[in-house]
């Protein structure tokens, strides 16, 4: 068993139920502190947990229950269900501070991954079907444009409009099955560029930071006119979640996840079109 401890504000770490008992005894822990494990509602003192009772640690204050303010954010820690999906995106996108302040330092990739494929498959879902909508009532069109461009590929040209309709399907399904998995390589270039101002946390925060920002922010971004907004959002709190959970400055993160890869973008860019604009001269 797992158990979540916090001192509030702070979060102490995740601990097995042995080491728990033991820093009970040795005085690491307090009966005050909270503790909480997958499937509790609340979190408890330590002292009102049944598997700590014969330790004889002197019980909690009443008023220590209201002062477990630190619960594990985002809400999918808590555990899988359907409030807990959505709540997370409230989390995440409302209450980022409070959120990455309280996410576990250890739980590991699968939890943060599972709910970034939750989010990614069926947002991307509907707004395939919103296209195969849209294909449905114009795609002669569409295919008349296409089967009269000379240099199409011959396999667009014999489409049907059902075709067109399954490859438009077939694409975003593979997007959804390879994007969640990007990730781990984005994490692993957003640690490396934080690593000159000594992170607290280790690569696993910055995947779990960014699996959660991704995943709440993607079914946003998705809708239209509502992208507009979702996404530059969604950058200001990749922004403040890696800044919590990492302990480092806000500006410091700002600079390296957000100016240093716009730099480093903007110079390819320059690298590919410049020499074909003097070409074209």
């Amino acid at each position: 068993m797992q158990v979540h401890v916090a001192r509030p504000p702070a979060q102490l770490g995740v601990f097995s139920q042995e080491e728990v008992s033991a820093g009970l005894q040795a005085g690491r822990f307090l009966p005050s502190d909270q503790g909480w494990r997958e499937g509790m509602s609340a979190w408890m003192p330590l002292s009102q947990w049944p598997e700590f009772a014969g330790l004889g640690i002197p019980s909690a204050p009443p008023e220590s229950a209201q002062a477990a303010t630190a619960q594990p954010m985002p809400a999918w820690e808590r555990g899988s269900s359907i409030q807990n999906y959505f709540g997370t995106i409230k989390d995440v996108a409302l209450n980022p501070v409070q959120t990455f302040d309280n996410l576990p330092a250890q739980g590991g990739f699968g939890r943060p991954l599972i709910y970034n494929y939750l989010t990614t498959f069926p947002a991307l879902f509907l707004l395939a079907a919103l296209y195969a909508l849209i294909v449905a009532v114009m795609g002669e069109d569409i295919l008349q444009g296409m089967r009269g461009d000379a240099s199409a590929p011959r396999f667009l040209q014999d489409l049907s409009v059902g075709g067109l309709v399954g490859l438009l399907f077939g694409f975003v399904f593979c997007i959804a099955l390879v994007a969640p998995l990007g990730l781990f390589v984005s994490s692993a270039f957003t640690y490396i560029l934080l690593l000159p101002w000594s992170p607290r946390g280790g690569y696993a925060e910055s995947f779990r930071a960014n699996a959660y920002v991704n995943g709440a922010f993607f079914p946003l971004t998705c809708i239209p006119c509502l992208n507009y907004v979702a996404a530059p959002w969604q950058v200001v709190v990749n922004v403040i979640a890696l800044s919590r959970v990492h302990q480092i400055a806000w500006w410091k993160v700002l600079i390296s996840v957000v100016v240093i890869p716009c730099c480093l973008c903007c110079g390819a860019y320059a690298a590919i079109l410049l020499p074909a604009i003097s070409r074209m001269r």
